[in-house]
């Protein structure tokens, strides 16, 4: 800054001794009442125009000292305006640390490690609210849901009729089931895979594997796995069905296939009495969803189903809604039948009304001795 002042004085001072030369010589050569001038009288002139170029140099360096002064005046205000504003933009930057500090001195009462991790919440926090589990907390969840997989139910509802597990079973036939009835019954009889009973081939699934079925074969593979999922969340062993063995449980399926003689005579109501774990049903009214049926039409046909409800007019039974494997549904789903009644309609169904067969089966603790 010194050496700018310094410069520009010493402009100014050949500029104004230039124009005092200059107007000394103007009066010189254009002096009209003395023709020549003396050296006295020039030195005169340049000394008092010294005087006057010095005074109008320093008037000048105070001038320009003043506008420096103003100048750099000028630059601390718009230096201090400048940090100022970078200052407000620090704050800024930093408000999340500053929230942070109040959320700390709120919770002051908590311990340093609650605090601690309140920070790494806040700052690694997901975008969307999901509620986190803790790894060792999730493996004791998992571990109660592993265990508690096959037991839906207390200890007093765990041992009921068998309706409810029949139910669950159903469910978990989904996707192609088709139906097939033929008479090869060393190799094929209407279950979806080969059920095994005491380490020994019970019945056998169809060799190719395209998982068919028919109306006796699938009710019973429905009826066998909820048994056993039964009798497992009992915990007594899966293939305790009131002590049979597997040639009187071989029985069972003959009549259950109504293969021992006239429907009558065999039929599942007389499988499930006749080995001590279940019983007929014999009012339509009474029949609950998940009870196995069996009915007979009258175009010399019969099926046999898993019960779920009643079609009515009015208070009056018309028909009833079934789960099973049938040819009119190509495999395993839900279907519709009428009785041999007439309906409002004016039709009537060929499901021959009292040749219907329900069977419940009994809770464990209700089995009968059977000789």
């Amino acid at each position: 800054m010194k050496n700018r002042i310094s410069l520009l004085t010493k402009i100014v001072a050949v500029i104004l001794l230039g124009s005092v030369s200059l107007w000394t010589f103007f009066l010189i050569n254009n002096n009209n009442d003395d023709e020549s001038v003396t050296m006295e009288s020039f030195e005169n002139i340049k000394s008092d125009t010294s005087d006057k170029t010095e005074i109008l140099i320093a008037s000048q360096e105070v001038d320009v000292k003043e506008e420096i002064d103003a100048k750099e005046e000028i630059d601390e205000i718009d230096e201090k305006e400048i940090d100022e504003e970078e200052m407000e933009i620090d704050e800024q930057k930093y408000e999340p640390e500053q929230e942070t500090s109040v959320v700390e001195r709120e919770t002051s009462n908590e311990t340093k490690e609650q605090t601690a991790k309140k920070k790494i919440v806040k700052k690694q926090a997901p975008p969307t609210e999901v509620e986190q589990v803790a790894p060792e907390e999730q493996s004791k969840e998992e571990t109660v849901n592993e265990e508690n997989a096959d037991k839906p139910f207390t200890k007093v509802e765990v041992d009921q009729q068998l309706n409810t597990y029949v139910l669950r079973e159903i469910e978990k036939y989904n996707g192609s089931y088709p139906y097939l009835l033929n008479e090869d019954y060393d190799n094929y009889n209407g279950v979806t895979e080969t059920i095994y009973f005491n380490n020994q081939k019970l019945l056998r699934a169809h060799p190719s594997g395209n998982r068919a079925s028919h109306c006796s074969g699938i009710t019973f593979e429905v009826f066998f796995n909820a048994m056993q999922a039964r009798n497992k969340a009992l915990g007594i062993p899966i293939e305790d069905f009131n002590g049979m063995n597997r040639d009187q449980l071989f029985d069972f399926i003959l009549h259950w296939y109504a293969a021992q003689g006239p429907k009558s005579q065999s039929n599942i109501v007389v499988a499930v009495e006749k080995y001590g774990v279940g019983l007929g049903v014999n009012r339509l009214e009474d029949a609950r969803t998940g009870d196995f049926i069996d009915f007979s039409r009258e175009n010399n046909t019969g099926h046999t189903a898993v019960f779920m409800d009643w079609v009515r007019e009015g208070n009056k039974i018309v028909g009833f809604r079934y789960w099973s494997s049938q040819g009119t549904t190509n495999g395993i789903s839900y279907n519709t039948e009428y009785f041999n009644v007439t309906r409002a309609n004016g039709r009537r169904g060929i499901v021959i009304k009292d040749q219907l067969y329900i069977a419940r089966i009994h809770p464990v603790s209700k089995y009968r001795p059977f000789n």
